[in-house]
C-alpha cells in the first residue's frame, strides 16, 4: 500500500503541488511584448515577460499552469508508474491555489510569505486493488498523513471512492517564507534567498499587476508561458 502513497508524492513532484495549477488553454504570446493598453485586461497566463518596475507590495491573487504544462506532468506520472504494480493508474486533474504577499524595496531586497493549496485526482482501476477497496486504500493514506509518514509532506487529507476504479482526492497545503536579495535584467528577476539559494523567472509589471512567470522561448523567438502567479498592489 505504501507503493500506491509513493505515486501520489511523485505527481506531486512532476506537477509542482505548492507551486503548480489547473490546465489554462492557450498560454504564450509574443516574447517580451507587453500586451495592448487598449484591449481587454489579460487572464493569467497570457502575459509574456515584459519587465518593468517590481518595487512595492504586492498581494498574490491567483495561480495558474498551461494545458501543456498540465498534460506534460500527467505524462511525467504515466511514466512514473509504468513500472509498478498498478501501471494504469492516471492522474486525472490537478486544481492549485495561491495567497500572500511579495515584497520588493528599492535596496535590492525582497521578502516573501506564501501560502499554496490545492488538490489532485488519481484514478487507481479496481483491476489493481483486488485485495482491498476504495475505502481501505482512503483509511491507509489517511493514517499515514496522521502519523506523518505519507510521503506527500504538504497532504493534508485523502479521500478515495468508487465501484468500477478508486478516484482519489488528495488535498495538499504548504507555506514559502524567505527574504533576500533580488536584481532585474530586462524580462528576468533573480532571487538570492539569505540561504544562498538562487531563482530566476520571467515576469512582467502592468501598471498595479505583476506576472511571476516560467516561460520558455522556442529559436523562432516564440515565447510560451507554463506557469503564472499573478499579484497586485494597490
Amino acid at each position: 500500500m505504501r507503493g500506491v502513497a509513493t505515486w501520489l508524492a511523485l505527481v506531486c513532484c512532476a506537477a509542482g503541488c505548492g507551486g503548480g495549477g489547473g490546465g489554462r488553454p492557450g498560454a504564450g504570446g509574443a516574447g517580451g511584448q507587453p500586451p495592448d493598453a487598449g484591449g481587454p485586461a489579460p487572464s493569467c497566463g497570457d502575459v509574456p515577460p515584459c519587465g518593468g518596475a517590481v518595487a512595492g507590495e504586492w498581494t498574490i491573487q491567483q495561480q495558474c499552469d498551461s494545458a501543456a504544462h498540465v498534460a506534460a506532468a500527467k505524462a511525467d506520472f504515466a511514466t512514473n508508474v509504468e513500472p509498478t504494480w498498478c501501471a494504469i493508474a492516471t492522474l486525472l486533474g490537478i486544481s492549485s491555489e495561491a495567497s500572500g504577499t511579495v515584497r520588493f524595496d528599492a535596496a535590492g531586497t525582497y521578502a516573501l510569505d506564501l501560502a499554496f493549496g490545492g488538490s489532485l485526482n488519481v484514478n487507481y482501476p479496481m483491476s489493481c486493488l483486488v485485495s482491498f477497496n476504495c475505502d481501505d486504500l482512503t483509511a491507509e493514506l489517511q493514517s499515514e498523513i496522521a502519523a506523518g509518514t505519507y510521503p506527500v509532506p504538504s497532504a493534508t487529507s485523502v479521500s478515495c471512492s468508487g465501484s468500477s476504479s478508486c478516484l482519489c482526492h488528495v488535498a495538499v497545503s504548504a507555506s514559502r517564507a524567505e527574504s533576500g536579495t533580488y536584481a532585474t535584467a530586462g524580462s528576468l528577476l533573480v532571487l538570492t534567498s539569505s540561504s544562498g539559494a538562487i531563482t530566476s523567472k520571467g515576469f512582467c509589471v502592468q501598471g498595479n499587476t505583476l506576472h511571476i512567470l516560467d516561460a520558455s522561448t522556442s529559436a523562432s523567438g516564440q515565447t510560451t508561458v507554463d506557469s503564472d502567479v499573478v499579484a497586485t498592489k494597490p
